[in-house]
């Protein structure tokens, strides 16, 4: 699985000579997709953003990206002009949208603390993406740590990325989060996303902008940390591929992970109360996408060690929520809303179940 931000979720729009489009300008999309950069020739699934075939320092990256604008904080009036006390505007500078409306004693944290943090891993990360979303209401960066890399099965690597964000809207605070990437498959394995509600060694999170220096201090010190980590975690990814998984041993880890939507019943005949019944697995729009991947059309199922396994079982989830969730008609939106879904909602958690599901 691959692209990060892939987190950090969503990203084609401008480019120099050396990127597979010509140039345009930055602009804002319907389906809230703003700007990105993706390095080292890793296009995100949903084919958008600005893709070239190198790494670049941190701070051309967000350059390149348009992430490296200002936000400030401007008084909010009544249509009569009137200021509305203890409410303030948070409004991007370079073009003028109010990205939230915030009580005063909501802490503006700059672009600027994003892009030092990444500054800050010097040799020990290769910047990998960096996108902005919803008008520049979410920003995110990812990097992939050097030296944390790992096969589970023999052509099936992993790869361990750091990645940071902030939300100027209030939803997502600053924060750094530690993500295994599947590279071979293209598709993002968010496990760790979703486990870090949990676990502190993976996720940290502060709230105002001079605490950010003290998380940027201690860079090295956490990324060193999880290269130690990241040891253990492979070896429970690589005992999921030793374990065996028949066509009814994946039905039941899937009626255990979906127990949620089985609970209660189903009509039968579509609006007829007398032909109500259990729900089962079948019923499941994701079924049939998930199952087939199971048997074999998932992406990287052809690597021996992968299909009739629990690692495979464990990937046509995780490459389901990563390509295909998302009810938007429209096939960029839903690429958005796969994107936070994976980092910030129901699908991180739900990952996180599948995983624990598959070591059990």
């Amino acid at each position: 699985m691959a692209q990060a931000i892939d987190a950090w979720a969503l990203y084609h729009l401008i480019f120099i000579s050396t990127a597979r489009s010509r140039p345009s300008a930055f602009k804002t999309m319907s389906h809230q997709f703003t700007s990105g950069v993706f390095c080292n020739g890793e296009a995100a699934w949903h084919k958008l953003g600005t893709v070239i075939d190198f790494s670049l320092p941190a701070r051309e990256a967000f350059r390149m990206a348009n992430a490296d604008w200002q936000v400030q904080a401007r008084p909010v009036y009544t249509a009569d002009m009137l200021e509305i006390p203890g409410h303030k505007a948070i409004t991007r500078m370079d073009t003028g949208t109010v990205l939230s409306i915030q009580k005063d004693s909501y802490s503006v944290v700059q672009n600027e603390q994003l892009i030092r943090m990444a500054e800050a891993l010097h040799e020990e990360a290769t910047m990998d993406a960096v996108v902005v979303l919803a008008e520049g209401r979410k920003v995110a960066f990812t990097a992939k740590i050097n030296n944390a890399e790992g096969e589970v099965v023999k052509g099936d690597e992993i790869h361990q990325y750091l990645v940071g964000c902030t939300s100027h809207d209030g939803t997502v605070s600053f924060q750094i989060m530690f993500s295994p990437i599947r590279v071979v498959c293209q598709n993002t394995l968010s496990a760790a996303l979703g486990t870090a509600r949990s676990n502190k060694s993976k996720r940290f999170s502060i709230r105002h902008t001079t605490n950010a220096n003290a998380l940027i201090s201690r860079l090295p010190e956490l990324i060193d940390m999880r290269r130690q980590q990241f040891t253990g975690g492979m070896e429970e990814l690589r005992a999921m591929a030793t374990r065996p998984c028949t066509s009814a041993q994946f039905k039941q880890y899937c009626e255990q992970l979906f127990a949620d939507q089985l609970a209660g019943t189903t009509n039968a005949v579509r609006g007829d109360a007398s032909t109500a019944r259990s729900k089962r697995i079948e019923d499941l729009p994701l079924w049939d996408s998930v199952a087939n991947k199971f048997h074999g059309e998932g992406i990287g199922f052809d690597i021996p060690g992968v299909k009739g396994t629990m690692w495979g079982a464990y990937q046509a989830i995780t490459e389901y929520f990563s390509h295909e969730a998302g009810r938007a008609k429209d096939d960029t939106e839903a690429a958005r809303q796969r994107l936070e879904s994976l980092y910030w909602g129901t699908a991180a958690a739900t990952i996180t179940r599948a995983h624990s599901l598959a070591l059990a």
